[in-house]
């Protein structure tokens, strides 16, 4: 009989069933602080992944989507029975999942027992969260977040222009300075209005895996360049910045449309800045003075 574990991440739970809780848990440790018990009372999670699931029947209809980045190749299909499959190949071993319409309920041909499969088991859970949180006016966004005084700001940018350093230089020159996350932080518009950031299992190269958030100050685009210039970022180059910054599937179009809708609710309460900068102090106290905003 499967076996069940709980995690909640940004408020939102999802649940994985699994032959062994305990051996799929050794295979996530990332995953330990967002793990729960139980759900709630009357608490309908976020969605919910088995694993070991033959999907040899879901025929392939349509390739819709086809990206390749660092090494794994993701691929989009509708199904015969016009659903979702995605599939990723990892050092040419491959793995899929396939999801209902409303990414409630999800299948995957991984054994989430299986140590050797260990990294598509939680890049299919990863990929799975970022698509179905769109609904909600959440994001999962590629940022380095810095936390003072439960404030943050998101350092946003392509891949080496050097979110990471400007997030580690403000812990270097700003006492109490933290970071949250720094890579994969979810982005949260709450009913009140407050835009918040929270920590998560998947932090790229840097282990950072915290069970915490923080009230969203400003996103910062980050350019390297020869001296340090901080602007206010509007109309389209700030919706730009963030949309760029944000997971999602084109082919998933009602939650592609809703993640659209994410963005703009965002810009219309939190400031967007574009940050040309070297690697030194000076542009941390460029960034400093948002937070004094």
């Amino acid at each position: 009989m499967d076996e069940q574990l709980i995690y909640c991440i940004a408020t939102e739970y999802i649940v994985l069933h699994t032959p062994s809780a305990e051996v799929t848990a050794t295979l996530l440790p990332s995953y330990e602080p967002f793990r729960v018990p139980s759900l709630p009372d009357g608490c309908e999670p976020l969605f919910q992944f088995s694993g070991g699931i033959d999907l040899d029947s879901k025929k392939r209809i349509a390739l819709l989507e086809d990206k390749l980045s660092e090494g794994v190749r993701a691929q989009v299909y509708h199904t015969d029975d016009r659903q979702l499959l995605l599939e990723l190949t990892i050092n040419r071993r491959h793995h899929a999942l396939y999801v209902d319409q409303d990414w409630r309920t999800i299948s995957s041909d991984v054994l989430l027992d299986d140590p050797s499969a260990a990294i598509f088991i939680n890049r299919l859970i990863m990929i799975a969260y970022g698509v179905a949180i769109a609904p909600y006016r959440m994001l999962k966004m590629h940022a380095s977040v810095t936390v003072l005084n439960g404030e943050a700001l998101l350092f946003l940018g392509v891949s080496g222009t050097g979110k990471s350093t400007h997030s580690r230089l403000w812990r270097k020159y700003v006492p109490g300075a933290t970071l949250l996350n720094d890579d994969e932080p979810i982005v949260r518009v709450l009913e009140d209005g407050e835009v918040r950031v929270y920590g998560c299992p998947w932090s790229g190269s840097t282990p950072c895996y915290k069970n915490e958030s923080a009230r969203v100050k400003a996103f910062v685009y980050l350019y390297q360049a020869p001296e340090n210039k901080l602007t206010r970022l509007r109309g389209r180059d700030s919706f730009d910045a963030i949309y760029s910054s944000s997971a999602f599937l084109h082919s998933d179009k009602v939650r592609h449309l809703a993640m659209f809708d994410t963005v703009a609710d965002i810009l219309e309460l939190i400031p967007v800045y574009r940050l040309d900068c070297e690697p030194n102090e000076g542009a941390v106290a460029l960034t400093r003075q948002l937070l004094e905003k």
